[in-house]
């Protein structure tokens, strides 16, 4: 258990100083691809691994947008922008998000996912239901005219799990809804994620893809040859967890190997990707998120900056 605490907060503090450095560089005319990819490698250069490609969400995207081979978006003027991302020690994950915005009336939204997720990390203790962070966190964001989204969720985290099984609902589900056994637990870790917008509180499906995940291994001899090479790579380096296409690039596969790769095993259903979420009226998004390890005693935040 001591062993894994301390990789917890190896992992906690190589995204915190990661994600600090990313919006240190995150500014309107900056390439997508070139934070993505100086975050992820500084990640790397600290002896840990990216538990999934960074997420660089823009306005009324509000998850699961990262810089695809040879991106050429940049960051906009006056853009909400969230940068999510996630370390993995030993597979010991940590997963936290950060909103930058540039212009200021988008300023108390920003601040409002943070407040929303103080407020129920205030409340997290051995015992604490899903469902009272749930109502906590939307009381928080109803109280000053935004809503929450609602089919987004904060979850329990595993050795190389990012979703563990537990989802911490954003809304006040109703009490006769609720099972009383979905509590948190001394020594299980869990990421913690409000979502604030102006539009109706949902997010729908986009269909880019631009992250993906193996979820199950496969015999490899009917493959197609670089189908096989590019399948033993990600079988070996990602432990199932998810992947941007740019890192097969990255390790010598040219752009049509990796489409032919990534459509060979997810028409295998080995491979499976994560749509763009994009809220539904195409309202701004903001959020805030933290990785939590909860002990007996008190909660430790993992992903909080040391001042």
């Amino acid at each position: 258990m001591k062993d894994q605490i301390l990789l917890y907060k190896k992992s906690g503090q190589i995204l915190a100083q990661s994600l600090e450095y990313a919006l240190s560089i995150t500014k309107p005319g900056v390439k997508l691809i070139d934070i993505a990819d100086k975050v992820e490698n500084l990640i790397r250069k600290n002896s840990a691994q990216p538990a999934f490609p960074v997420n660089i969400s823009i306005n009324e995207i509000a998850a699961h947008y990262s810089p695809v081979i040879f991106d050429d978006l940049v960051i906009p003027e006056k853009s909400i922008v969230k940068i999510d991302a996630g370390v993995q020690v030993n597979g010991y994950i940590t997963d936290a998000a950060r909103t930058i915005v540039f212009d200021e009336k988008w300023e108390q939204m920003s601040q409002l996912a943070r407040k929303a997720l103080d407020k129920a990390l205030a409340i997290i203790r051995p015992g604490t239901t899903v469902y009272e962070v749930g109502e906590i966190v939307e009381k928080t964001i109803i109280k000053e005219g935004f809503k929450p989204i609602v089919n987004l969720s904060g979850h329990s985290l595993a050795k190389y799990s990012l979703h563990a099984g537990l989802s911490i609902p954003n809304y006040k589900i109703p009490r006769r809804l609720r099972d009383k056994t979905q509590t948190f637990k001394a020594g299980k870790a869990y990421a913690v994620e409000p979502f604030v917008t102006t539009g109706k509180g949902k997010v729908k499906d986009h269909s880019d893809m631009t992250i993906f995940r193996q979820f199950r291994e496969a015999n490899i001899e009917t493959f197609s040859k670089k189908t096989r090479e590019g399948y033993q790579y990600i079988n070996n380096n990602f432990h199932k967890l998810p992947f941007s296409p740019r890192w097969l690039f990255n390790e010598g596969f040219s752009v049509e190997e990796v489409e032919e790769i990534i459509d060979e095993l997810i028409n295998r259903n080995i491979v499976h990707g994560y749509p763009v979420l994009i809220e539904n009226t195409g309202a701004p998004v903001t959020q805030a998120e933290e990785t939590i390890l909860v002990g007996n005693n008190e909660t430790h935040i993992l992903t909080k900056t040391k001042n």
